[in-house]
């Protein structure tokens, strides 16, 4: 595959722009996700623990075609605290550089920003 980190700008909950290009350099866990999407609840839980099993990997979750509020009560709703970065596209913008073809889905990159691997529903490697 020679798809690679894509030059996005989006915000996290607290209104910070972050460039996806930013985590060049680190192993990433990208998963993407949208609030109607079938199996996001039981991924996210597990996501915290994503974080403590895998500690080389950045893990983060994107929320597509949402806005902060809806990504907040997602979280409230499902009890969850996240120790993951979240990022909110609201516009969708990564399926214009790597096709978006399930949601949720799992993007695997490596410290050089390539993608390694992309899979259906949470993957972990």
């Amino acid at each position: 595959m020679r798809e690679s980190l894509p030059s996005i700008t989006v915000r996290d909950l607290e209104g910070r722009e972050h460039n996806l290009r930013e985590y060049k350099g680190k192993k990433l866990i990208l998963y993407v996700w949208s609030r109607t999407c079938a199996g996001h609840s039981r991924d996210l839980r597990l996501l915290n623990e994503i974080v403590d099993k895998k500690g080389e990997y950045t893990v983060i979750s994107y929320a597509v075609a949402m806005e902060p509020e809806d990504v907040r009560k997602s979280y409230e709703e499902l009890g969850i605290k996240p120790r993951f970065i979240t990022l909110i596209d609201t516009g969708v913008r990564f399926n214009d550089y790597i096709p978006i073809t399930f949601l949720p889905s799992t993007y695997l990159f490596d410290r050089d920003g390539r993608l390694i691997k992309s899979s259906p529903g949470l993957f972990v490697p």
